[in-house]
């Protein structure tokens, strides 16, 4: 199928991915592709969703952050991006390493940030047609999924009824050694066009990407196999990579073929084959196939030694790659240990199962000591002032790993992380407050921090008055458990309405989705942006829009409805900032013609209602102190 592409708006590119989503799922395969990606759409697109991140402030082997590119002419920008995908030459990826929490360093490789623009285009249109045919129950890097949807739906499983010998018991944890490092262009880029994507100069693109190699103190490195980690597409690629794994393992049990009307009679067929209930579960290169036999799992585990080694050109490491009985011993999965026990309230002698996923006391101890060094960091600080946002950075840390293992049975686990915890700060309040220590110890609802989160908890943790306010650190057992009920709806998808109200719902959101940007932008608007040096850049059209839709399309003086008035004017709250920070979404305000005259006016406005002349002697009021402050 090739496509005539002629975007006009993000609404327009929105379609297109639900399009090519659709006719995916029918096995179409596209042509014409390099066309939606050079789109100007979908070049917008892509640099907003980049410098919406924090990796927008990392630079590559260039040297170039995002600011660069913001601030240049919109056109120049645009131009450059499709000019570099006629003739795209990457440069090679930095290379840094990061900590992996085990002792280990994992490498990770930064794009400089106009090789990160061209990937995102190329992620924004490829994605949905992969999308379409990924194994139902991988996880990793896909939108609207995460690792707690993979934990449900292997917890469900177990949780299926069936006889005690059918019961899915048995799992043989999967670990690939340097699964990224190893991936074989050849066979992603065969894979690639099996998939549906068969324009060529895609996939002559995505080959240059992966043939970039990375710096590392200052030499050059090939890269013949494995994906540039840290690049944008790389996780999309690798989930591409190991799709066909998905659905070897799915298709012999979990997601068969469908040849008879219905599932309950095709699983019935395959198991008169002999061929025993296998579901595979994949979050990015960590998988797990539960089966309910032993010598199944084992079978399997020779079989995808070989399929591994000779399909995919990768090596499963034999000491990490085990079979688990999860009713003596847990199976380890991002995270947690998923074991199989009796209900709490089942008698005695039933037989019934049920899974229960416990966080991983190894994983979470590590964790608790990177809090723990966060707290004795504080005695080598010699103002309260960062001691303050010391706490406030370490009651994150309590809460990031609370949100993560909500979602299995975790109370003890947080009871001991909260006493390491408290612990530590008994020693490291007794070394900085000898004489004071005692005093600082305070009920957690007293504390002036995180209000709704402590409220009506007598709980003691230690705190700091600064400027009349007590700041403490907080509990992880104040998060409580989250038990998934269902298994993610595989419905639930951004590329099709029902999956994206389906999001919603899921989330228990009474909002609806972000709305599209509109198009505000003038021919005499766009003309203002190519000059130089102007602070009319890239950044100001881009962030105007946004800026629109937050101001629901009406003047924030007068309230008056600016969808189809022409004297709407974009005001800039302060025009003494500095050129980076001029053109922030909360610098920018939409008003009417007649209010923009009168912020800018030096008379007061006469025969205007009071709230009108409130707002804007307030606008009036930001530019003259600026002005002031500014001389």
């Amino acid at each position: 199928m090739h496509l005539n592409v002629n975007l006009s708006s993000e609404t327009s590119l929105k379609e297109l991915q639900d399009f090519l989503y659709a006719k995916s799922q029918e096995n179409k395969a596209f042509t014409g592709l390099l066309e939606a990606v050079a789109s100007e759409i979908t070049i917008v697109t892509a640099i907003h969703n980049i410098k919406s991140n924090k990796g927008s402030k990392t630079a590559g082997v260039d040297k170039v952050k995002m600011d660069k590119y913001l601030q240049m002419p919109k056109d120049e920008v645009v131009t450059l991006v499709q000019n570099n995908l006629q003739r795209y030459l990457p440069k090679p990826a930095r290379r840094v390493y990061i900590d992996k929490g085990n002792g280990k360093k994992r490498s990770l490789g930064i794009p400089t940030i106009l090789d990160r623009i061209i990937q995102e285009c190329i992620r924004i249109i490829i994605e949905p047609i992969c999308e379409a045919r990924f194994y139902p129950h991988s996880y990793g890097f896909r939108p609207y999924r995460a690792q707690k949807h993979a934990i449900a739906d292997i917890v469900h499983t177990i949780n299926l009824p069936a006889k005690p010998q059918n019961k899915a018991v048995f799992a043989l944890e999967g670990d690939i050694r340097g699964c990224f490092d190893n991936i074989n262009h050849r066979i992603l880029l065969q894979k690639l066009w099996k998939i549906g994507i068969h324009d060529k100069r895609i996939i002559t693109l995505i080959r240059q990407t992966l043939k970039a190699g990375y710096v590392e103190y200052d030499i050059l490195y090939h890269s013949n196999v494995g994906t540039p980690q840290g690049g944008i597409i790389s996780p999309l690629l690798s989930n591409v990579y190991l799709n066909d794994f998905d659905w070897y393992v799915g298709r012999q049990y979990c997601e068969p073929h469908r040849v008879c009307k219905q599932k309950n009679n095709d699983i019935a067929r395959l198991r008169n084959q002999g061929k025993n209930q296998k579901y595979n579960f994949r979050y990015a290169d960590d998988w797990i196939i539960l089966t309910s036999k032993r010598y199944e799992a084992e079978r399997m585990k020779r079989e995808l030694t070989k399929y591994f080694r000779y399909r995919l050109k990768l090596e499963l490491s034999e000491e990490k790659t085990k079979i688990t009985d999860m009713r003596e011993n847990g199976a380890e999965f991002l995270g947690f240990v998923i074991r199989a026990g009796k209900p709490r309230l089942a008698d005695k002698n039933s037989e019934k199962l049920v899974g229960k996923p416990f966080p991983n006391m190894v994983k979470l101890s590590a964790k608790v000591t990177k809090v723990c060094d966060e707290i004795h960091a504080m005695k080598r600080m010699k103002h309260t002032s960062d001691r303050v946002a010391q706490i406030q950075y370490i009651n994150s840390m309590i809460m990031g790993i609370a949100e993560y293992f909500k979602i299995g049975i975790c109370s003890k686990a947080f009871n001991a992380l909260d006493n390491r915890i408290y612990i530590s700060c008994y020693y490291t309040w007794k070394r900085l407050y000898p004489d004071a220590a005692m005093r600082m110890k305070l009920p957690l609802c007293r504390l002036n921090n995180l209000p709704h989160r402590h409220e009506g908890y007598q709980a003691k943790t230690y705190a700091i008055e600064y400027q009349n306010m007590w700041i403490g650190i907080t509990r992880a057992c104040l998060t409580h458990s989250q038990h998934a009920k269902y298994p993610l709806n595989q419905k639930i998808t951004p590329y099709t309405a029902e999956g994206r109200s389906l999001y919603l719902r899921q989330c228990k959101r009474n909002k609806r989705l972000p709305l599209d940007r509109p198009s505000v932008n003038t021919d005499t608007d766009l003309r203002m942006s190519a000059y130089s040096n102007s602070i009319y850049n890239f950044e100001y059209f881009m962030n105007r829009e946004y800026a629109f839709n937050r101001d629901k399309w009406k003047c924030r003086c007068c309230g008056t409805d600016l969808s189809y008035r022409q004297d709407r004017h974009c005001h800039h709250v302060n025009r003494r900032l500095p050129l980076e920070k001029i053109n922030q979404v909360s610098n920018l305000a939409w008003v009417c013609r007649d209010c923009h005259l009168k912020i800018h006016s030096n008379r007061v406005p006469v025969n205007v209602d009071a709230k009108i002349k409130q707002k804007i002697l307030k606008f009036r009021d930001k530019l003259d102190k600026a002005k002031s402050t500014s001389e």
